[in-house]
């Protein structure tokens, strides 16, 4: 699994984590699990390079979370068949905050697709 981990993980922004890592790890974990708490790592420590990290990724999931919601929405609306499609994509959209919760706790930096470069409101 590990592999998976390096594809979307961020060598020179991990190299900038330190020691807090594991004193905030578990506030990064939260802010996958439940998008609307993005800023908790950032409050709990304003200079620590990880929790700036984690809180513009989660940032980021925030408002892919919110387009995905809008758009299984409208889906569920259509038909059956597209009620099942949203199913599916609520299902990768669980596993996907899985992956970036564990690798969270792991200490990756992994970067969201798309948005994840672009978007950095906590610096």
């Amino acid at each position: 699994m590990d592999e998976w981990f390096d594809k979307f993980n961020d060598d020179s922004e991990q190299l900038r984590f330190g020691a807090d890592m594991r004193k905030y790890s578990i506030y990064a974990v939260l802010v996958y699990i439940i998008p609307i708490l993005f800023f908790l790592p950032y409050t709990m420590d304003k200079d620590s390079s990880y929790c700036k990290f984690h809180s513009n990724q989660a940032f980021c999931w925030f408002i892919i979370m919110g387009i995905m919601e809008i758009v299984c929405g409208v889906m569920s609306t259509i038909s059956p068949m597209a009620s099942l499609l949203s199913i599916l994509l609520n299902v990768i959209t669980l596993a996907a905050t899985a992956f970036l919760a564990a690798g969270a706790y792991k200490g990756y930096a992994l970067v969201i697709p798309l948005l994840g470069s672009k978007i950095k409101i906590f610096k």
